[in-house]
């Protein structure tokens, strides 16, 4: 169908070009999204697309726009969708939220804050749905309404148009159904399951010249934001977004950035020798997630399998990781599952028990310290190499060295002797990557977000449905970090005697000596949560 553009109304609302190519859309593409960065003119033209095709002049056009809660149709949708369809002739009926067109044409205002909203329109036939800020929408709702868009009226096609900036609880899934297709826009996609067409255009602040004449100051307060929202609002990037918890995942190359800036890569063949650990975080309605990860000699760790299955029984997947693993179970250092496994549920086993029994494998129940494995994820996620140590000017003295050693034990002089220690430059940046046929992991870790209890943001991870890699990969670093801090405290000690034992060599210096061979006794002492795992049997 040819463009219908109605002068009287653009001389009101202009499209700029990025909008006019949304206009311009075929009719035979479904499912169109407009979106991207803040200021690219998004709800208008949601808005006036009825208008700019004249649809408001068929008497049966039946259209509805669509924001997440009814304040945000009142204080926001409702009053700019005002001004132009009154324009048009539209009268606006307030108790029920249309707009009457002289055609006889209806356009509706509906919210959708709950899954029951959308089910009042269950029998309703919509030829347009326009969705403003669709990543507030849950995925369940869009499919659901976009169900209700057909036509028995040849001249009116029935389309689904949505605009938002990146972002809020539908990022998810409204990137993987747009974006991820198609990252740069306007590729008509085909959809094999619903035999539709979609399209993703994306939005540009510097493609809506009307906004810079009308508030020049907007771009500056954009540019000030911290990096994640600025780059969301400013620049449209869709893989990162204010709210984001690891903000320093990486899964493709940026061109500013150094090149082990990456945390995704292809897989590799492992060396036999490295050892293994696998991570299990069970589920039935949620997903039973399980990750396989090598850790190298430089101390890095590779995730280079997962298991991830719903409604499945716990002898299934129990023998689904056992067949998986069975050509490397030698390797295999340690197998952590969720503590909640060893809960006593009314069964005549634990989870745990009968996890082993179809597997294997001897559990041992996972560090499930939220916010500490929240933190170690950001350690091996890291791609910055850290500051440079700071060692005082002054240089060591054994004068001073001693005096330490005399007045407050072994302890503080091996601290001392570590605050003169130069550290190596880190060589082995990120310690975490990942094999790109993980997708559930690497679709997961850049959508955590932080949690907000009481209004208040807080440091722990948002819990949400499908965050189960998230949780087995918190407890797979764990693990793989106590494993490395195992071998690292054993290999230290052999590398710190052999230097005192070398030093005493050259200067024959018996107290020195002593004091040094006291500081190494002081560290020996392996942590609480190694000497846990040895009652359970996890090192072998």
């Amino acid at each position: 169908m040819a463009i219908e553009v109605v002068d009287r109304y653009t001389k009101i609302w202009k499209p700029h070009d990025r909008q006019q190519r949304f206009i311009e859309i075929p009719d035979t593409v479904f499912e169109a999204l407009y979106g991207g960065a803040a200021g690219g003119g998004k709800s208008e033209l949601l808005i006036m697309l009825p208008i700019l095709r004249g649809w408001h002049l068929h008497p049966r056009f039946h259209g509805i726009l669509f924001r997440e809660t009814f304040p945000q149709l009142e204080e926001s949708l409702i009053p700019r969708a005002d001004v132009y369809y009154k324009l048009a002739g539209a009268t606006f009926n307030e108790a029920k939220h249309y707009w009457r067109f002289p055609s006889g044409a209806v356009i509706r205002a509906s919210y959708l804050e709950k899954e029951k909203h959308a089910r009042r329109h269950d029998t309703t036939e919509y030829h347009y749905a326009g969705f403003d800020e669709l990543t507030s929408f849950k995925e369940f709702v869009y499919k659901f309404l976009t169900s209700r868009v057909r036509s028995s009226e040849p001249d009116l096609p029935p389309i689904v148009r949505s605009a938002s900036n990146p972002g809020n609880q539908g990022h998810v899934w409204v990137r993987e159904r747009f974006v991820d297709p198609a990252r740069e826009g306007g590729k008509i996609i085909f959809d094999r399951a619903s035999k539709t067409y979609r399209i993703f255009i994306p939005a540009k602040l510097e493609d809506n010249p009307y906004l810079n004449d009308a508030d020049p100051g907007y771009a500056w307060r954009l540019e000030i934001l911290p990096e994640a929202e600025r780059r969301a609002k400013k620049d449209g990037d869709w893989y990162v977004f204010s709210g984001q918890v690891f903000s320093e995942w990486r899964d493709f190359h940026r061109s500013n950035e150094p090149e082990n800036a990456l945390h995704v890569i292809q897989p590799f063949e492992i060396p036999t020798w490295w050892p293994r650990i696998l991570a299990v975080d069970w589920g039935f309605t949620a997903k039973t997630w399980a990750g396989w990860a090598a850790v190298s000699p430089d101390s890095r760790c590779f995730l280079y399998r997962e298991y991830a299955k719903d409604k499945q029984n716990i002898e299934t997947w129990g023998a689904d990781l056992a067949r998986l693993s069975q050509y490397e179970r030698a390797e295999i250092h340690s197998v952590v599952l969720d503590p909640s496994a060893w809960a006593h549920r009314g069964d005549k086993f634990t989870i745990a028990q009968q996890f082993e029994s179809a597997s294997g494998f001897k559990p041992s129940q996972a560090d499930n310290d939220r916010l500490g494995g929240k933190m170690l994820l950001h350690s091996f996620l890291r791609w910055q190499p850290r500051p440079a140590k700071y060692i005082p000017a002054e240089g060591y003295s054994e004068e001073r060295a001693a005096y330490i050693y005399r007045n407050f034990g072994a302890d503080a002089f091996a601290k001392y002797q570590d605050v003169f220690t130069v550290e190596p430059p880190e060589m082995n940046l990120p310690r975490l990557q990942v094999f790109d046929t993980c997708k559930e992991f690497i679709k997961t870790i850049p959508i955590c977000i932080y949690d907000n209890k009481d209004g208040e943001v807080v440091e722990d991870v948002a819990e949400f449905n499908g965050d189960d890699p998230y949780d087995g990969g918190r407890y797979l670093i764990k693990e793989v970090d106590q494993y490395i801090r195992l071998v690292w405290s054993r290999d230290q000690r052999v590398q710190a005697l052999a230097k005192v034992m070398d030093n005493f060599a050259k200067t024959q210096n018996w107290t020195s000596l002593h004091r040094q061979m006291e500081a190494l006794e002081a560290k020996k002492q392996p942590s609480k949560s190694i000497q846990r795992r040895r009652r359970f049997g996890a090192y072998r």
